[in-house]
């Protein structure tokens, strides 16, 4: 068949057609292909947890394909042009989007641009979905089992540790070191123990012992020192957050923190268990109620900042109390699984976790964990007898209580709508009374623990008068929210004495609690009694706040209608006396707060005595006897909880505590908990049910949500404690290896995730967290295996042809030099100079002047005079206040308390230099280490040697000696000594 021209082109269009419909059907689905396996995960772990749900960030939604094509910010077909490419399109190494997070890669830019280039199809119906990832196989979460110990020829390797780490040496292509010195050993081994020098004569003792076990025998006797936990605890503390004050805006101060440093000082001091040392500090009220340390170790749940203006100033149903108690949880949730489990928990806050398996909800299921806790004030008692009895008291008590309670009610029914009506016109009539004030309060006592101490005041007269009454007025307050009555004792008696100086009780309230009179006078009658000296004895204290008082507003002794004592003269067994508001003289200055308005006053008597006579009808004789017996066993059992030894306070974790404005205690009841999407507490959504992350795939992760507030933390406790616990065993073997080496097995240690690093000898690891979860879980025994190792006990040396290999010494070829910490230093130039003081525990020491203020406190360590010997203690028992840490100790790299400082920085700068010329602490030191060379040593030369024995603990060289007398000379011995705490050699340990 012949075809024209025409025919042919006709033909060869048809072809064309055909082929082209083709390829575009190969084009549509290696285009869908395209976004739904590589576009669309990329979307959703960079880029869903800002631009998806009901409020995407910007109106830009990953979910929406419509509002995704919107405003231009993808044109298909041309990536240049589409201004999502400028956003995630990195400028100097920062690009717009994802704010707040690591730019988009250039092959995860390229992925987009190139879909976008080929039309950017979405598939209809595909909805991009939150990336989540469920995949355990990631070496932390494998299952702990003991991995065989290499078999090795070489001496060098004595033992399991040393095998590990000769086989990567081997591996890798290094040697190991010699061992270094023994006073390089002794100094490397006390400092890592013990937090301070040795002196000169342990150091020659330990050199010239001739007993092969003469380091061993040095292990055991620093592992006993009490200055073990002192050294310690200082690395738990960063990691746990501790400081003495609340941190955030205002500061507050925290007075009753250093109880749990003492608990962490304690417990490594005693070796105890780490499972019990986690589990006090996660639910010891629980899981060992009537000890102290179970309420002790409590502290760690609230030694983070606090946020005081979020609490107490803000109620809790607003919407900045909801976000700071969301994130007083969030620093409860990150700095238990930060601490005991090494996992970034705290990412999920705000969505699904994206390296690691751990979803929103199991973040959220830990908050609701400690949704009834808060950070307060907390009570207990040392002796777990005393706290056995003390409990068994308030259960009678509340018996007691509540059987009065049933016969009041009784006797409320009896009385029925009339001595209802009374009685709720009494409470209104004395609600409405107004008060007039004054800037001067009044009397008020010295402030005491106990509440049965007995405290007086007492009113001298000008002369004897023929007194007819004398009346007491309450003091106003409103402190800790107490108001009217302020002060007033529970328990009382009122003497008088004329010229003869013989005393009469007037009056005799010492048998059973006055009722608080609020701003009502209290008046005592006498028949014209001869009066020269009057004295109110208090033998029941009010409350001020965990603690008790005695306050009055004004004595008035009336004499022919005439107040006498105006202007008297005041005498007290104590006073704060911090004018004007209290002090003694306020008592005799005719100013209380003083209720007006006469016809209320006539008012309120009328109805009492109705509602007397009403309650005098009423009550029968039975009701009458149960109601006297009641009060009779209530006052036996207050008089009895009364005489059990006071008890001790803590900050910590609390469901019960004195009321602060709008900061209130839950008592134990869980507060709700919803999972918020994008972590805003505006936007709620599920309920979260308590519960923890998921340690494998089908693991179960949710508690019972029917749990109380206690039977979950005990829960989460023992979790945390479970012998199959991968994570647990793993961390903290991983921090006591680091405070050894300088580097963890795991060089991030509270972030064992995919972000953290991979362990260098994983093998090595397990077997120490085996050993130690099967060993006893003591912490003395896994140091002494650490530094009995040859490992540890290498030379620092540089070896070049290792460092060539493993410059960062990461495979442990050598020993790490390190920089002493701040605390070290200071503590070590307090050893030296022979000022330190041992005395351990008890509130916190200042190195600054406190300036309180009504706002905030003021930490002035300018106004600091270091040579003040209250602050000559190790730097552990120092006050730690977070808003002005202590400039010299920061200059050094001390830790910030307001986050968790796993491992300390560890730098060298010029400033360093300066503070420890020229610091104030150091030029007092500087004159007191002289005035010990001085006592210790006669003339300059020896006085040189002394000072480098002390220092460095060795002998001085001969050019050494020379050329520091010389100093010495020209600048005299408390300058040499200042130079001298620069030297290098101090301030480093090889």
């Amino acid at each position: 068949m012949l075809l024209t021209e025409s025919g042919r082109n006709t033909t060869r269009l048809i072809l064309w057609a055909a082929v082209g419909l083709a390829f575009a059907g190969a084009q549509t689905v290696a285009a869908d292909e395209m976004f739904e396996k590589h576009v669309a995960p990329l979307l959703a772990q960079r880029c869903f947890s800002c631009h998806a749900g009901d409020s995407p960030e910007g109106g830009f939604s990953i979910e929406d394909s419509a509002a995704f094509f919107a405003d231009g910010y993808i044109e298909p077909g041309d990536s240049a042009a589409s201004h999502l490419i400028e956003l995630i399109t990195p400028v100097d190494g920062k690009a717009a989007m994802p704010k707040d997070a690591d730019p988009l890669s250039a092959a995860e830019i390229a992925t987009i641009a190139s879909w976008i280039d080929a039309g950017a199809r979405w598939p209809e119906g595909f909805v991009v979905e939150e990336a989540l990832v469920d995949d355990f196989d990631w070496w932390s979460f494998q299952p702990l089992s003991r991995p065989p110990v290499p078999e090795l020829n070489d001496p060098w390797a004595k033992d399991p540790i040393d095998r590990f780490v000769l086989e990567k040496l081997n591996q890798k292509g290094l040697t190991y070191s010699p061992p270094a010195d023994r006073r390089t050993l002794i100094r490397r081994l006390t400092y890592d123990l013990t937090g301070l020098p040795p002196t000169p004569a342990e150091v020659a003792d330990f050199v010239a012992d001739p007993d092969p076990k003469a380091y061993e025998k040095l292990v055991d006797r620093l592992l006993e020192s009490k200055h073990y936990g002192e050294r310690w605890a200082r690395h738990w503390l960063d990691v746990a957050k501790y400081a003495d004050s609340n941190g955030y805006d205002k500061d507050k101060l925290r007075p009753n923190a250093w109880p749990y440093r003492d608990y962490v000082i304690r417990s490594f001091n005693e070796d105890k268990p780490y499972a019990r040392f986690v589990q006090e500090q996660i639910a010891g009220d629980v899981l060992f109620p009537g000890t102290a340390d179970g309420t002790l170790g409590l502290g760690f749940i609230a030694a983070g900042p606090w946020d005081f203006i979020g609490h107490v100033e803000v109620s809790e149903a607003k919407l900045d109390g909801k976000v700071a108690r969301n994130l007083d949880r969030d620093d409860m949730v990150s700095g238990a699984l930060n601490t005991f489990c090494s996992v970034t928990v705290q990412c999920a806050r705000c969505h699904n976790h994206k390296f690691d398996p751990i979803t929103q909800q199991q973040y959220y299921g830990l908050q609701a964990i400690f949704a009834a806790v808060d950070r307060a004030d907390r009570k207990f008692d040392l002796d777990p007898q005393v706290a056995e009895k003390r409990e068994q008291l308030n259960a009678q008590l509340e018996a007691s209580d509540a059987i009065l309670k049933t016969i009041d009610d009784q006797i409320a029914t009896a009385g029925g709508k009339q001595l209802a009506d009374l009685t709720t016109r009494l409470a209104k009539l004395n609600k409405s009374l107004k008060a007039v004030e004054f800037p001067e309060y009044g009397y008020h006592s010295a402030i005491v623990a106990a509440q049965d101490s007995n405290k007086w005041v007492e009113v001298e007269l000008k002369g004897e008068v023929a007194a007819s009454r004398i009346v007491l007025h309450a003091c106003k307050d409103n402190y800790n929210n107490i108001g009217a009555g302020f002060g007033f004792p529970l328990r009382f008696k009122v003497e008088v004495a004329g010229d003869g100086g013989n005393w009469t009780t007037v009056s005799d309230a010492t048998a059973d609690d006055f009722a608080n009179p609020g701003l009502m006078p209290v008046e005592i009658l006498l028949d014209d009694q001869l009066v020269r000296r009057v004295r109110v004895t208090a033998t029941r204290l009010a409350e001020r706040k965990d603690d008790f008082i005695f306050a009055l507003a004004e004595l008035q002794v009336f004499a022919a209608e005439q107040n006498v004592a105006l202007g008297a003269t005041v005498h007290s067994l104590d006073s704060i006396e911090a004018p004007p508001r209290w002090r003694r003289q306020n008592l005799t200055d005719d100013k209380w707060p003083q209720v007006g308005e006469p016809d209320t006053k006539r008012r309120i008597t009328e109805a009492t005595n109705q509602r007397d006579a009403i309650l005098a009808t009423v009550t029968t004789p039975d009701m009458a006897q149960r109601r006297d017996e009641a009060k009779r066993k209530i006052a036996e059992t207050e008089a009895a909880i009364a005489a059990l030894p006071p008890q001790q306070t803590v900050y910590a974790a609390a469901t019960n505590f004195t009321r602060q404005g709008n900061f209130k205690p839950t008592g134990g009841k869980p507060r709700e908990v919803f999972v918020l999407h994008r972590g805003e507490v505006s936007l709620p959504g599920d309920p979260a049910i308590p519960g923890v992350i998921p340690l494998s795939g089908d693991a179960q992760w949710q508690f019972d949500a029917t749990l109380n507030e206690s039977e979950r933390r005990a829960q989460l406790a023992q979790w945390l404690t479970d012998r199959e616990h991968p994570l647990v065993w793993r961390s903290i073997v991983n921090r006591i290896w680091q405070y050894h080496f300088g580097q963890g097995i795991v060089a991030t240690p509270n972030d064992f995730g995919r972000m953290g690093a991979e362990p260098t000898h994983p093998e090595l690891l397990d077997w120490l967290a085996v050993e130690f979860r099967d060993g006893g879980q003591s912490m003395k025994s896994l140091h002494r295996m650490i530094v009995n190792s040859n490992v540890y006990i290498q030379s620092s040396a540089e070896n070049a042809a290792n460092a060539a290999i493993d410059g960062s010494n990461q495979f442990l070829w050598r020993s790490n030099r390190r920089r002493l910490s701040a605390e070290e230093v200071r503590d070590s130039i307090l050893s030296v100079s022979g000022t330190l003081d041992p005395t351990m525990g008890g509130p916190g020491y200042y190195l600054f002047e406190l300036e309180k203020t009504a706002h905030s406190p003021h930490f002035q360590y300018h106004k600091f005079d270091p040579a003040d010997k209250r602050s000559h203690r190790r730097s552990i028992y120092r006050f730690i206040a977070r808003s002005q840490p202590n400039p010299f100790l920061t200059t050094l790299d001390c830790a910030d308390s307001s986050q968790s400082t796993p491992r300390r920085n560890e730098t060298l700068t010029s400033l360093q230099a300066l503070s420890l010329m020229n610091n104030k602490f150091n030029l007092v030191m500087a004159e007191a280490f002289a005035r010990r060379l001085q006592n210790e040593r006669d003339g300059l030369p020896e006085q040189v040697d002394r000072a480098i024995q002390l220092l460095v603990q060795r002998p001085a060289t001969a050019e050494e000696r020379d050329d520091l007398i010389a100093y010495a000379n020209a600048y005299g011995l408390e300058n040499l000594c200042r130079f001298l705490f620069n030297l290098s050699e101090f301030v480093f340990v090889d």
